[in-house]
C-alpha cells in the first residue's frame, strides 16, 4: 500500500476545499463569459461593416462615401484603365 493510502481524509475538509474551488471556478466563468460577451460584439460589429462595403465593381463610389471613415482607415487608390 502507498503512503497516500493510509492517510484518512476527513470529508468535511474535502467539501469544504471543493466548494472553495467551485467559488473560483464560477467567479472565473463570470470573467471569461464576459469577454466572450465582448468579443462577440466586436465580431458582429466588423462583419455588419463588411457586409456595407460596397460590391467589387463600385470602388470609385466607395471611395466618395466612404472617405470620413469611422474606422481610421485610408481609402485604397482606384487603378483607372
Amino acid at each position: 500500500m502507498t503512503r497516500d493510502a493510509d492517510r484518512r481524509t476527513d470529508p468535511a475538509d474535502v467539501t469544504v476545499l471543493f466548494a472553495a474551488e467551485a467559488t473560483v471556478l464560477e467567479g472565473w466563468h463570470g470573467v471569461l463569459r464576459e469577454v466572450i460577451d465582448e468579443v462577440d460584439a466586436r465580431i458582429h460589429a466588423v462583419s455588419e461593416k463588411i457586409r456595407r462595403l460596397p460590391a467589387a465593381g463600385d470602388h470609385d463610389e466607395a471611395l466618395v462615401a466612404d472617405e470620413g471613415s469611422a474606422t481610421g482607415l485610408a481609402p485604397f487608390p482606384v487603378r483607372r484603365p
